[in-house]
């Protein structure tokens, strides 16, 4: 091992020396045995989607899906299909009690009667498996139109949470654990602010670890709710210390889902999502650094909105690397205080912003790719912007939030003549800083704010979004999550960390809003790129064209109904050959075949 000193430049945000110790080989890769996939059982578009899965991901196992459905113990509680004929935004939400009884616990008995509590490292949800938990109190708070605004004073009363953002700590939060104090508000993100240091590093025994747990510290920020622009308030205990709570206590969740309209499935969103990320993690595709740019755009007339603390790192620290034998994370005494952007475009390129300026550099660490930090006023970024045959590989900005006065559209139109708002590389992924970005998979469900499944709809293949307010102090860090998504250290031609893994670097908290959405197994490749697409219609042997050969497979899934109760007609639909996406495969799908 080596001792790394470095000094950071960002003027007033990176005064000091960063002491850390740098190890050559660090990664420890996700494999397609740690992952457990959750099924609705009443979803047809659910149980689709984990085969799809497998198909992608032929290492996982039959066993790995677990299938949830109601109790009849409980004939009040139900688990609504989100993603079928008759389904609507309300279906995507359930009680504390819905999710505690008939997904918690079956989840929690599977892991411990197959010894798979350490084991499984990622816990996968599908479309058609409701994602938002109703708070028991504020009852609006989760709803698609944007919930209740509420003050920082009142995050200690929130029950609410997504299903993903509560599975992540699964057992810490089971109400028949006396160890245990919930339901959570939200949870410091113990693996926020790594870098270079894979989810397998951290040791892992999370039953053994619940005894030993101090609950109180390292969770509830009952010290300081105050935001960081207000310096004459901070000091006294805004750190995180005696915590025994790390990365390896914590499982990685990830949704399959997509944009779909109100009685629509989402398969055929998920299907292309996966496509781009098996197209992105191919050294045949992948990402060409000399085409691919990370954007973020800025509004420096808006609110900074992305200036936060990082309870994981002390003041002026950058980031965090796994070392053995040492706490982890480690203690802070004083949480480092700096805006993301800022410090986003310093760490991936080494140079310092510069105000009211497109600021651009080249991410050396990923093969010199192009980065874009834009801090003019008053000026959304678009295709139009970039250099020509240029696609975006990675995308932040403050939306509907910013000082460029858009509306919830700008994704889908605010590009050149109407269009999509940039070119997609495959493996393209967004953060915005928008409340409600992921208060509903529906395209056509009222919403305030634009939605990260607009971004999938114009070429994205992951993203992050907000389930319901989120507070400004839960943003997500992209300075974390584009780098480790991006960074290839060891120079081998693939990124260091899966996307699952980037993606929980820069989520400040756990058991909160937050939902991931994506293959969590993606692994960016470096290669020629390419822009990403959207499968061929009819494309049934997947060759990227649609031909005789296609007719002649067609017909071996002819009559195969996505809703039918029979496992044989069920088992005969291919998303594929449905070229009209109405769940059926007829006539009118081979008559689209020659169109």
């Amino acid at each position: 091992m080596r001792l790394l000193l470095r000094a950071g430049n960002l003027k007033g945000l990176f005064c000091g020396f960063i002491i850390c110790l740098l190890y050559s080989t660090v990664f420890g890769l996700i494999e397609p045995n740690q992952v457990l996939i959750l099924v609705n059982q009443n979803s047809p578009t659910s149980r689709y989607i984990a085969k799809l899965y497998q198909q992608y991901h032929p290492g996982i196992a039959d066993t790995q899906i677990l299938y949830l459905a109601d109790n009849p113990s409980y004939p009040d509680l139900h688990l609504p299909d989100c993603s079928g004929p008759n389904s609507t935004a309300a279906d995507e939400i359930i009680s504390r009690d819905e999710y505690e009884i008939l997904i918690a616990q079956p989840v929690r008995q599977y892991l411990v009667q197959n010894n798979k509590v350490n084991s499984v490292r990622v816990i996968i949800t599908t479309a058609g498996l409701p994602y938002r938990i109703a708070d028991s109190t504020y009852t609006s708070l989760v709803l698609p139109a944007g919930g209740i605004s509420y003050t920082s004073s009142l995050v200690t009363s929130i029950d609410a949470a997504s299903v993903e953002a509560e599975l992540t700590i699964l057992f810490q939060n089971d109400p028949n654990n006396s160890n245990t104090i919930g339901p959570f508000d939200r949870v410091v993100n113990p693996y926020q602010g790594y870098r270079k240091s894979g989810i397998e590093l951290f040791s892992r025994n999370i039953i053994n670890n619940l005894l030993n747990f101090d609950w109180r510290r390292p969770r509830k920020l009952t010290a300081s709710h105050y935001p960081p622009w207000m310096e004459g308030l901070r000091g006294r205990n805004e750190g995180v210390q005696g915590r025994q709570f790390s990365a390896g206590d914590i499982y990685l969740t990830c949704r399959l889902d997509g944009p779909k309209n109100q009685g629509q499935s989402a398969i055929f969103a998920v299907r292309d999502m996966l496509e781009r990320a098996k197209r992105a993690s191919s050294p045949a595709y992948g990402i060409n650094p000399a085409q691919a740019t990370v954007v973020l755009d800025d509004a420096p007339l808006a609110s900074n909105f992305n200036s936060n603390r990082i309870y994981n790192l002390n003041q002026y620290v950058n980031y965090i690397i796994w070392q053995p034998g040492v706490q982890q994370p480690p203690d802070t005494t004083y949480a480092e205080s700096r805006d993301d952007y800022d410090s986003g475009f310093h760490q991936m390129t080494g140079l310092t912003v510069v105000p009211d300026v497109l600021n651009t550099g080249l991410m050396s660490s990923a093969h010199n790719l192009n980065v874009i930090c834009d801090k003019r006023m008053s000026i959304r970024l678009n295709q139009a912007s970039l250099a020509a045959g240029k696609l975006v590989s990675a995308l932040a900005g403050l939306g509907t939030n910013g000082d460029e006065g858009s509306n919830k559209y700008y994704l889908l139109s605010g590009g050149p003549s109407g269009g999509p708002l940039f070119s997609m590389a495959y493996g393209a992924v967004f953060c915005s800083i928008e409340s409600f970005n992921g208060a509903s998979m529906f395209s056509d469900a009222s919403s305030a704010q634009a939605k990260i499944i607009d971004f999938l709809k114009i070429g994205g293949t992951g993203a992050i979004g907000h389930s319901f307010e989120p507070l400004s102090d839960a943003t997500i860090d992209t300075e974390f999550f584009y780098y480790n998504l991006l960074a290839d250290s060891d120079g081998d031609g693939y990124a260091d960390m899966t996307f699952i893994e980037a993606a929980f670097t820069g989520i400040p908290y756990l058991s909160w809003s937050e939902v991931v959405i994506g293959d969590p197994l993606m692994r960016i490749a470096y290669g020629p790129g390419g822009q990403a697409q959207s499968v061929v219609p009819g494309d049934i042997n997947g060759d990227g064209q649609k031909d005789i050969t296609d007719v002649y497979l067609w017909t071996q899934y002819y009559l195969g109904s996505l809703d039918s109760e029979d496992p044989n007609i069920f088992d005969r639909y291919n998303d594929l050959c449905d070229l009209n996406h109405d769940g059926q495969i007829n006539f009118i799908d081979y008559a689209l075949l020659f169109e």
